[in-house]
């Protein structure tokens, strides 16, 4: 009856153990599962403490499944009190087939001062149909400083007085070397002078809003974004031609506004033709389903973008007025 009832014991911890164990399992995977469903964000800087000039390399990373639509923060020509000088996009996957996406600023400031780079909104979706959610960056503490030695005090001693000699040859000395130099500069400048009268100035004219659009669109297809396979950038560089353009030609604000912001404004301006702005409505939104859907456009789309940009400036630029009498 004993060893029966030692058996019994043994069985009963044994089905405890596992019951115990399944249920633990169970839990951590359901949180894996719950954690693996939403996007990572992770925000940092290469260095926390710079100088005045050094650029400041910040970049978010956020790591997402596929299938996951994930918007990048709303930023413009600033964070935090330093300018952005300039972005970057990269993709890649991990070994569990997620996406990481690393979102890349260039800063700079000719200030000094303790400045944060705050918390910034992500912006994401499971499905199309399902409300948007939204996930924070954390907030990077950044120090700009000076080159000058920290140690060093700007309150010196005041240095006791020297005693001055009675040496008049070279006060002398001194005197003719200060006439001789006033005498070189006057001479230098009334040269300078003179030559400036028989010179006529040449001011060049201040170029065109048009002719700034096409010099960049040219300078942005000789970068070669395209064959490096930096999609995402040429979208941005090429929306932000097409915006600066109309801001310069048209004064709508376009740069600073989202596209939603801006074709709100643009559908009761009588500044552009209908079919005008059907053609920037189109642009800005395939433009948008680029740069923030993760859409990835065939060769045919993109040429048909650039050549949308070109439309769009061929159609809309002012007319000189040595063209018109050229004409």
């Amino acid at each position: 009856m004993g060893i029966s009832m030692n058996k019994i014991i043994r069985y009963v911890i044994l089905i405890l153990t596992v019951l115990v164990y399944a249920k633990y399992t169970y839990a951590d995977r359901k949180t894996v599962d719950e954690g693996d469903s939403k996007p990572h964000v992770n925000a940092n800087v290469d260095r926390a403490k710079v100088t005045i000039g050094d650029k400041i390399n910040y970049k978010i990373t956020v790591d997402f499944p596929e299938g996951m639509e994930v918007l990048p923060p709303e930023i413009k020509d600033e964070v935090g009190g330093l300018a952005v000088d300039d972005l970057g996009i990269e993709e890649s996957r991990n070994e569990k087939g997620r996406i990481i996406r690393e979102i890349r600023y260039v800063l700079e400031t000719f200030n000094t001062g303790s400045y944060i780079i705050p918390a910034f909104d992500i912006k994401y979706k499971t499905k199309p149909e399902t409300e948007e959610a939204v996930v924070k960056t954390p907030e990077v503490f950044i120090e700009v400083v000076t080159t000058l030695d920290e140690d060093a005090s700007d309150v010196r001693d005041i240095r006791p007085p020297v005693a001055i000699k009675k040496n008049y040859f070279r006060l002398y000395y001194i005197v003719a070397i200060v006439f001789g130099v006033l005498a070189i500069a006057g001479a230098i400048m009334l040269f300078l002078y003179r030559k400036k009268q028989r010179e006529v100035e040449f001011v060049p004219e201040p170029l065109s809003a048009h002719q700034i659009a096409y010099n960049e669109l040219e300078s942005l297809r000789a970068l070669k974004l395209i064959s490096e396979g930096r999609i995402k950038e040429y979208y941005y560089r090429l929306s932000n031609i097409v915006r600066c353009y109309i801001e310069s030609r048209f004064k709508l604000m376009a740069p600073e506004r989202t596209t939603e912001e801006f074709l709100a404004e643009m559908t009761v301006t009588d500044r552009l033709a209908e079919e005008h702005k059907e053609l920037i409505s189109n642009f800005l939104e395939h433009c948008d389903t680029v740069k923030f859907a993760a859409y990835g456009p065939d060769s045919r789309e993109i040429e048909n973008a650039f050549n949308s940009a070109i439309k769009l400036v061929d159609e809309t630029r002012e007319v000189l007025q040595k063209e018109i009498s050229i004409r």
